[in-house]
């Protein structure tokens, strides 16, 4: 049984794992690959909250299932992933999976982006300048020409710090903004990677056409985007549909139980929901998905994108 450390995940190009994550996707289309459904428990945690969650997959195409499980706490993280071979159940390793998960909360990001943004689009707001939110802009840039990047934080010292890594790790142009509205003015793809509680993203400050990833509010309490700008999307996709309806705040209140106007984003990597020529605007929401996960391990255990 191997093990993979942090560093062989870090290892992983970006743009790999986009390409991984689109090939799985097509693999759940056609009916060989599909989630486990994820399941979680949050208690009171400092001044925040905590949350264990648990999620897996399985691709028959790929010959791998994995299961992952983690802890996310105000005061740190930490997460597993184990492998195993679908012919035969061996245990093909375990990975320390954070690194493993800021690389496939990217590429599902990347992926959506691929298929939803303006393919002109060249600048990107990022709101949120956590961990993860490097790794948002690094897969943006993978599948759009990205000229600038515009990040709004509350906090407004780590938003210039973010600026800064993404101008020296990244080399694009990169400015702090103070504001949400002076962030996302005009911007084609805007990105959500916060822990907010409550929504702070409303209609007005998106421009027309624009795309909206929202990827950082997981828990069923939070949100980050009024669910009001819903009204006016013409497109509305979601990594996975059961893990949406359990756990996005702001996709419940808007579509209650009517979910027929949300699709997938394997219906949209196989053609069978396309992107309209003018859209006003296009949002994907994601929740995190096992065929995520997997998409990363079949390149840990040796697989091609």
């Amino acid at each position: 049984m191997r093990i993979w450390t942090e560093a062989d995940a870090a290892g992983l190009r970006l743009p790999q794992v986009i390409d991984s994550l689109e090939r799985v996707l097509t693999h759940e289309a056609g009916g060989t690959a599909w989630n486990l459904d994820k399941t979680m428990a949050t208690w009171p945690a400092g001044d925040g909250r905590g949350s264990a969650h648990a999620l897996g997959a399985v691709d028959r195409d790929s010959d791998l299932a994995v299961f992952k499980t983690w802890v996310n706490t105000p005061s740190g993280a930490s997460a597993l992933m184990t492998i195993f071979s679908a012919v035969d159940g061996t245990v093909l390793g375990t990975a320390e999976a954070g690194a493993a998960g800021a690389l496939r909360t990217a590429a599902v990001s990347g992926l959506a982006t691929r298929w939803l943004a303006d393919p002109a689009a060249d600048e990107l707001a990022i709101l949120g300048a956590g961990r993860q939110a490097l790794r948002q802009v690094e897969a943006v840039a993978a599948v759009r020409p990205v000229r600038r990047v515009r990040v709004w934080n509350r906090t407004a010292t780590r938003a210039g710090e973010l600026a800064g890594q993404i101008r020296e790790h990244l080399g694009l142009v990169a400015v702090a903004a103070g504001s949400v509205a002076e962030a996302t003015a005009d911007a084609p793809v805007v990105t959500l990677i916060t822990r907010a509680a409550e929504p702070f993203l409303r209609t007005e400050h998106l421009a027309p056409g624009a795309h909206l990833n929202a990827v950082g509010a997981i828990l069923p309490s939070h949100a980050e985007f009024h669910h009001e700008l819903l009204d006016e999307t013409d497109l509305t996709v979601v990594d996975s549909e059961p893990n949406a309806r359990r756990g996005s705040r702001e996709l419940r209140e808007h579509y209650g139980d009517d979910w027929s106007p949300v699709r997938t984003l394997a219906e949209v990597v196989t053609g069978k929901v396309t992107r309209p020529d003018r859209p006003h605007r296009t949002v994907f929401k994601g929740m995190g998905m096992g065929l995520s996960d997997l998409a990363v391990a079949r390149l840990l255990a040796g697989g091609t994108p």
